[in-house]
């Protein structure tokens, strides 16, 4: 008669078998709790004019935000199914999102159909036809939501959707090909600015040929924004004209600017009517004593700054000079009554001239403008006196005169017992008369600041 107990040997087969299962047993998470007390069937079957979809999270929101998440990938993947877009258009879940912040995007201003998102959109936890979530513990401790979510969609919202899908599609062909046009045709640097943000949000939408045209748009508008620069259309001492230039063709300018130089001082500005021109004009009557003058003008726009540098031509004055030190005075040797003043002067130019007469303004404490001195009371000496001293061109010199002591300038005598140093705080400013040789035109040299230093 047989036993019916396992033999050795059988006991060793046993365990062999059963000790995986215990063990893989124990790697699986174990429910802890559950919003039915047995799992339906649905929950991991298929069921026809249904998408059912599990989300898994921390927490119950997030599991049941992966769930709808999953949702809406189930339908796009089903519209990616059925399309047959002639431009080889994807569709994902990422794309999906870049092309609904698009349309919907204020600041491009589109004409895209909405429809398609707003049904995507339209996916919620109130359609549900059923739901169902576990908490399960995880070996480690670890505890995760399990959210099951069984939602209506039919074939017919299916070929809903595509319809929806299939005319979007065709309004991105469409404001592709516009986009072109807008190119070709736009004339401010700010719509410039507008079509290069279209395009890099498209880039990131299209593909196969449709992102190979935008790729190409991208560039020519980089290509614009990156060669604007300034076209003079004319420039005479005192007034520039300029317009907005890159590839041959003339933009709208900004109707604001920042003036630059050390010598000229802008006057005033203005856009033409059709705004593709700015006429600026400035002073340049100190730019006589600066040896190479120079001006900077630059506007700003959203995609950084647009400068030019010019040099001041030189007029129908042909004598360039400077007071190139501190000026100078002591009391005459010969008439005790008398200051001699010297302006240490520097002759840029080979034109002989002829200096003619010097206005000198002395003031304490406080340098002035000479261009918005009138007479104020900021002045300490303000002096005028007829010069004939001749130089022969370029070269230094010093102008030298003489002023008697009146009781108009007994601040001279004062000075003279103040100024002891180049530290003194008492600045020199004024205007230089001169008259080029074989010329019967006088010109001015204006200078401002300099200090005063007294000689013995």
């Amino acid at each position: 008669m047989k036993s019916f107990y396992p033999t050795v040997n059988q006991h060793k087969i046993l365990i062999f078998l059963i000790l995986p299962l215990l063990v893989f047993s124990c790697k699986l998470p174990r429910v802890i709790e559950k919003s039915e007390k047995t799992r339906p069937e649905w929950v991991y079957g298929i069921s026809k004019d249904y998408i059912i979809a599990e989300g898994v999270g921390v927490t119950w929101d997030q599991a049941q935000d992966n769930a709808l998440k999953k949702i809406k990938e189930r339908i796009v993947s089903s519209v990616a199914v059925n399309i047959s877009s002639e431009t080889n258009m994807v569709v994902n879940e990422s794309i999906i999102d870049n092309m609904s912040r698009y349309s919907e995007s204020t600041e491009l201003i589109t004409n895209i159909s909405t429809d398609f998102f707003n049904t995507l959109k339209g996916i919620s936890l109130n359609k549900a036809q059923a739901f169902y979530w576990e908490k399960q513990l995880y070996p480690g401790k670890q505890k995760m939501v399990h959210y099951h979510i069984k939602y209506p969609f039919s074939q017919r919202e299916l070929d809903e959707l595509i319809i929806e899908w299939e005319k979007t599609d065709k309004g991105f062909t469409a404001e592709l090909d516009a986009l072109e046009e807008k190119i070709d045709k736009s004339s401010g640097v700010s719509e410039l600015i507008m079509l290069q943000k279209k395009t890099q949000e498209l880039k990131n939408i299209f593909t196969g040929t449709r992102k190979t045209r935008i790729s190409i748009l991208e560039a020519e508008i980089n290509q614009l924004l990156g060669n604007l620069k300034f076209e003079v259309q004319k420039h005479e001492r005192g007034q520039l004209v300029i317009k907005l230039l890159s590839s041959d063709r003339y933009f709208k300018m900004s109707n604001d600017l920042t003036f630059n130089s050390d010598c000229a001082v802008l006057q005033d500005y203005k856009l033409t009517d059709d705004g593709f021109s700015m006429e600026i004009n400035y002073d340049a009557d100190f730019c006589y004593s600066e040896e190479s003058p120079l001006f900077t003008v630059k506007q700003s726009y959203e995609n950084g700054d647009i400068s030019g540098k010019w040099e001041i031509p030189a007029g129908k004055n042909q004598v360039r000079l400077t007071v190139n030190e501190p000026v100078r005075f002591k009391s005459s040797a010969l008439n005790n009554n008398s200051t001699k003043w010297y302006i240490p002067i520097r002759v840029f130019t080979d034109k002989p001239f002829r200096v003619t007469k010097t206005e000198l303004v002395v003031s304490h404490n406080s340098k002035i403008n000479i261009r918005k001195f009138i007479g104020g009371d900021e002045k300490e000496i303000y002096v005028i006196k007829d010069i004939n001293q001749k130089f022969d061109g370029k070269g230094d010199f010093s102008l030298q005169f003489e002023v008697l002591k009146t009781a108009s300038s007994s601040m001279l005598e004062l000075i003279l017992n103040i100024i002891i140093s180049e530290s003194s705080t008492f600045f020199a400013s004024g205007k230089i008369f001169i008259v080029p040789e074989s010329e019967d035109t006088e010109y001015v040299f204006e200078f401002e600041n300099k200090n005063i230093i007294r000689i013995e």
